[in-house]
C-alpha cells in the first residue's frame, strides 16, 4: 500500500498539466496579466501566485486551489450564464 504525497511546490509544467491549461498560458498570466478582446469586459483575477527560486519558478498547490476558487465561486470574477440565440420578445 502506498501512501500518495502532496508535493510542496509543483514546476510549471506539473501546474499546467494539473490545472488543465497550457503552460504558455500560465506564462502569459504570470508575466503580462490575463487578456481580453473587449476592455469593457469584467477583468478575470491575476494568476495564480508564484514562488520564483533562482530562474525557477514554481507553484504551491494550495494557490492554485485559492486560485481555481476565486474563478468559481461567486466573486467578481465569475462569468454570469448567458443564454443562447436571439433574446425572446416577453409577452405583456
Amino acid at each position: 500500500m502506498s501512501a500518495l504525497i502532496t508535493p510542496l511546490v509543483l514546476t510549471e509544467r506539473q501546474a499546467a498539466h494539473r490545472l488543465g491549461l497550457s503552460t504558455d498560458y500560465l506564462y502569459r498570466l504570470r508575466t503580462d496579466g490575463p487578456r481580453r478582446r473587449s476592455s469593457t469586459e469584467r477583468p478575470l483575477p491575476p494568476g495564480p501566485t508564484v514562488l520564483r527560486i533562482g530562474r525557477r519558478i514554481f507553484y504551491r498547490p494550495a494557490d492554485l486551489d485559492a486560485w481555481l476558487a476565486a474563478l468559481a465561486d461567486g466573486s467578481v470574477y465569475a462569468r454570469q450564464a448567458r443564454g443562447r440565440g436571439r433574446p425572446r420578445k416577453i409577452a405583456a
